[in-house]
């Protein structure tokens, strides 16, 4: 039996090789203690995991386990007093050490004790290390671990979450963040975002900071965190008063805290969080610092322009951030390392419908959702078509459910509730219902008029197809649905933002050429020369019934047209009609039939809705502009000339115009 001298000079000899060894992240170094097998030493190390897991192995290589033991436990203590348990097991002759940490943790105050029936297993994560075969070599076994990050993260993701492989990217973007860089990931819908802060939250010391935009996500995240028994916390208004208090008195405790934003933007919350130190900063769904931040809430951006001032790394995570939004959020982040992957979802069909009046769309609605006979999602922008289309579908006898902001939470309770059982398969909604759903069978999305961003229909569509099976996304298009939402943004203060994005997304519907999955990816910064889907879009499908053509010369004959009709108010469609020769009530009241350049287009679009789209195109590339007068509730929308039309008339830009074969 050892003297105990000799046991002195070999915690002394363990203490000074620790000592000798580099720290993962030299720039956080802090002091934890260690106890176990009779050993009381300091380590100096990035967490609390890197220096039990160098403590863990210290004892292996200087003889206080024996070889032939299975298991032994000790206790590591923070800087601020937290205690966190560990397990060492060993499968035989050191060639295979599992270090597992419990979950479990107090202050050192406190007495907290471990229930002798529960393994560690059960309480917390299960990281397995590899060390080099030699085990007296220390400095190699503790490096491996220290270093060999893509190691550690295959482990944790292994056996703590219980997955086999990484999604695309999530790797890419756990690494990043673990190296302290600030980080914008963009993934799709159902490519599992949240896991690249999980992850690194279950290694950190110290709590991860979640800000979301909705309290349904929040809800989502928290239900996830504890079925994998991650401790956390989540600050909302339907949060009561006493339970905030109690949480923000062991914040430190937390592995994850998810919070609105406005809950930062005053109060204790606000004021706490400047006491303590958080290992990451998180937002999801960060497109909406942006989109939502500069129109209908202003706390938001506010709130993340003042969070970005704090000395960590931040992780900006979402679907849909388009480039003029990567740069909003690198001006207010700073440098940022951005890791995108393609929006290109190959199992999703995108086709476009033209609507028709009310009465024969709402048939053509329910035979398509009866057709489908399966779980779907029918999309509207504003509350009140909601509740029209609900209205209108339970009348031809579908069960069905509806969903919109307006409605009391205990009917959108129950509304959510049928659907995502599968007792309803058809719901109602508009944008409220979407961030944070995730029913993996989903067979079709349908959009029953225009929306307002290829933001928002992309987010939209990804509620479809999530188990990878094909799925079915359909809009049905009107260009008259584009004044009632004009109309809505009006008053806004960026409105010349929301318009540009309304033009965008109906340039993409009205194409019937191009692919449509590549005007997505073009959208979003993707460099996509010459990709086709081939049969994952409606305009791919039938390839070859439309073709593009040169429209110079029609754009110059628009050009004089609008000339010659100076001082005339002129509505896209009254231009169109007068353009085509048409005869209708509107143009010869007003005796534009005997104007030079009446029907000077009569016979170069047919049928005539491609002179509808060859208009929308000519405004769209600023050729035409639109003036917006709003009187009362409505607004009017006239036709002029825009700044690009003296380029067209010196020959210096190319307008393109499809035409039917």
């Amino acid at each position: 039996m050892a003297t105990f001298e000799e046991c002195e000079s070999k915690i002394q000899k363990l203490s000074d090789k620790l000592k000798s060894i580099l720290p993962l992240d030299p720039e956080n170094v802090k002091s934890f203690v260690l106890n176990g097998q009779g050993v009381n030493i300091v380590v100096q190390a990035s967490s609390e995991f890197e220096a039990a897991v160098s403590f863990g192995y210290g004892l292996c290589y200087f003889g206080f386990i024996d070889s032939n033991t299975k298991s032994v436990s000790f206790v590591c203590e923070d800087e601020e007093g937290r205690i966190f348990y560990y397990d060492l097991f060993n499968e035989g002759e050191f060639k295979d050490l599992i270090v597992v940490k419990s979950l479990f943790a107090g202050r050192a105050d406190e007495n907290v004790e471990r229930e002798n029936n529960t393994s560690a297993s059960q309480l917390g994560e299960k990281v397995r290390s590899e060390p080099a075969a030699d085990i007296n070599n220390l400095d190699q076994c503790v490096n491996t671990i220290s270093n060999d990050l893509e190691e550690l993260l295959n482990r944790t993701f292994n056996n703590y979450f219980g997955f086999d492989n990484f999604r695309p990217l999530q790797k890419e973007i756990i690494t990043a963040t673990l190296r302290r860089e600030n980080v914008l990931g963009v993934l799709g819908t159902g490519s599992g975002k949240s896991l690249t802060f999980m992850l690194p939250a279950v290694l950190a010391s110290r709590p991860t900071l979640v800000v979301s935009p909705t309290k349904s996500l929040i809800d989502d995240l928290v239900i996830r965190c504890q079925d994998l028994n991650i401790s956390c916390c989540k600050f909302t208004g339907s949060v009561p008063l006493t339970v905030q208090n109690e949480q923000l008195d062991k914040l430190p405790q937390f592995k994850l805290i998810f919070t609105t934003p406005e809950m930062l933007y005053e109060g204790c919350l606000k004021e706490k969080f400047e006491t303590i130190e958080i290992e990451r900063l998180v937002f999801d769904e960060a497109h909406t610092i942006s989109s939502w931040g500069d129109t209908f809430r202003p706390v938001y951006k506010v709130v993340c322009q003042k969070l970005s001032g704090l000395e960590c790394p931040k992780l900006l995570l979402s679907a849909t951030v388009p480039e003029f939004q990567v740069a909003v959020l690198k001006e207010m982040f700073g440098s940022v390392t951005v890791l995108r992957e393609t929006v290109f979802q190959n199992n999703l069909f995108i086709e476009v419908k033209d609507r028709q009046c009310n009465t024969k769309f709402y048939d053509e609605l329910y035979s398509y959702i009866k057709d489908q006979a399966s779980c779907g999602i029918i999309y509207c922008v504003l509350s009140n078509d909601v509740t029209k289309i609900h209205s209108e579908l339970v009348k031809r006898g579908l069960n069905c459910v509806k969903y919109h902001g307006k409605l009391s939470e205990s009917v959108k309770e129950s509304s959510f509730s049928k659907w995502i059982s599968g007792e309803v398969n058809v719901i109602i909604a508009n944008s409220s219902f979407g961030m944070g759903i995730d029913k993996r069978d989903v067979r079709y999305v349908v959009h029953v008029k225009l929306l307002t961003s290829i933001d928002d229909y992309y987010q939209q569509v990804g509620r479809a197809g999530r188990d990878g099976e094909p799925a079915t996304c359909c809009i049905y298009h009107k260009y008259s649905d584009r004044t009632a939402l004009i109309s809505m943004f009006k008053h806004h203060d960026n409105f010349d933002q929301q318009y540009k994005a309304l033009s965008d997304i109906v340039i993409c519907l009205e194409d019937p050429v191009q692919c449509r999955h590549k005007i997505i990816r073009t959208y979003y910064g993707e460099k996509c020369d010459g990709f086709t889907c081939n049969t994952s879009c409606d305009n791919c499908r039938s390839r070859g019934k439309y073709v593009t053509a040169d429209g110079t010369t029609d754009a110059l004959n628009v050009i004089r047209a609008v000339i010659e009709l100076t001082g005339k108010k002129l509505s896209g469609n009254t231009l169109k009609l007068f353009l085509a020769g048409s005869r209708q009530k509107c143009i010869l009241e007003s005796n534009l039939d005997s104007f030079l350049n009446f029907g000077v287009l009569s016979k170069q679009f047919v049928p005539v809705i491609l002179l509808e789209k060859f208009i929308h195109l000519l405004i769209y590339k600023d050729i035409l502009s639109e003036t917006v007068e709003t009187k009362k509730n409505s607004v009017s929308i006239s036709i002029c000339l825009g700044p690009n039309a003296h380029n067209l008339l010196a020959s210096t830009v190319y307008v393109p115009k499809y035409e039917k074969l």
